[in-house]
């Protein structure tokens, strides 16, 4: 037990999962004594070692405190005998949404990982016209106009029980050649009409870091009129 390192986690709930998972012990029944005693014996050991603790681990350390001792309390029991105080609830609801979003980052690295050597050839061949000053490309606009936009597409998204996440399913490239492509031989575009040909979160969520991308680059022009409103999109290319 004394081998865990505490700088091998990002921090306490990753901990707590480690133990959950070592143990194969059922997320919904904690045996909140033991995993509260061995969490303790961990901070300990650390600070025998002279390892500096961040706080979130000393936190958490008091809340698993503060659950053992609400354990041997009496607590209401419903009709059917279920426990309706269970004081180990919010802990639970934090472990599992932390585990959901910890398996989503591991995937998406996997993902990095499997493509990043992988180049794509573009839909069409374009050059550039590149400016010094990103912000020359950004009229009147703020980072906040274009992220609520892209916010009031995800709120308005069709609702996902899995987040299951498949390979391949939408790329950084791809969303880079829709966003050209929407143009049509158009010089301006309204980022709104953009947004409205997107159909899941995920490709919001792709092109809207496909945008970014291309304003650091140099390659498309923003513009808005007036506060709130939307914003046009001119294509910064000449074509080759």
């Amino acid at each position: 037990m004394f081998n865990i390192r505490l700088e091998n986690f990002e921090g306490p709930l990753d901990l707590l999962l480690y133990f959950i998972k070592r143990d194969k012990i059922d997320i919904y029944d904690i045996p909140i004594t033991d995993i509260t005693n061995e969490y303790i014996q961990v901070i300990d050991e650390a600070k025998k070692l002279d390892v500096s603790i961040a706080g979130e681990f000393l936190f958490m350390a008091s809340m698993l405190l503060r659950i053992k001792t609400q354990m041997l309390l009496p607590r209401k029991i419903d009709e059917e005998g279920l426990d309706i105080d269970d004081p180990r609830i919010d802990l639970v609801a934090q472990l599992i949404e932390y585990k959901k979003y910890r398996d989503i980052a591991h995937q998406l690295k996997n993902l990095h990982e499997d493509n990043k050597d992988s180049f794509f050839r573009s839909s069409a061949k374009v050059v550039y016209d590149q400016s010094p000053e990103v912000s020359d490309f950004l009229k009147e606009v703020s980072l906040f106009d274009i992220s609520k936009i892209f916010k009031d597409a995800i709120d308005n998204a069709p609702a996902q029980d899995s987040f299951k996440i498949y390979k391949e399913i939408v790329s950084l490239k791809e969303q880079k050649n829709f966003i050209i492509e929407s143009f049509k031989g158009n010089k301006v575009v309204s980022l709104k009409k953009i947004v409205k040909k997107l159909e899941t979160k995920i490709e919001i969520i792709v092109t809207f870091l496909a945008l970014l991308e291309m304003i650091k680059q140099s390659e498309i022009l923003c513009t808005q009129k007036k506060i709130f409103q939307d914003i046009e999109i001119k294509l910064n290319i000449a074509e080759a």
